[in-house]
């Protein structure tokens, strides 16, 4: 199943946003604070367990979910050329992460930019 997994991505700002992921066929899973201590598997499977969190995540961001490369560039591009608020959190659900929370994919990508950033 192609999804994306999508972390406060609300509002006007990303109206646009959906509606590129509308028009690709990809579907949307908007994922709320009391799923972030949940795996992204149990999101993704559409669990709706509280699960308690140590903090909110701050900035958008996206999981990809089933998609392969082709489509995956498709989406950036479009994203890309609709010139959309600049979402610097993403990944692609993988075997290696798929029991990790969203916090703890959340934390992981925020150490990775910082790494990238420092040098």
């Amino acid at each position: 199943m192609e999804a994306v997994l999508l972390y406060q991505c609300k509002g006007a700002e990303f109206q646009k946003l959906r509606q590129i992921f509308m028009m690709l066929r990809v579907r949307m899973i908007p994922v709320e604070p009391e799923q972030y201590g949940l795996s992204l598997e149990q999101v993704l499977q559409g669990e709706r367990t509280h699960a308690p969190v140590e903090e909110l995540l701050e900035e958008p961001m996206l999981v990809f979910c089933g998609i392969g490369d082709q489509k995956l560039d498709q989406i950036l591009m479009t994203i890309r050329r609709a010139k959309l608020p600049p979402i610097g959190l993403k990944a692609m659900l993988t075997p290696h992460n798929v029991q990790w929370t969203s916090q703890q994919l959340w934390t992981e990508l925020r150490q990775e930019r910082e790494r990238l950033k420092n040098g």
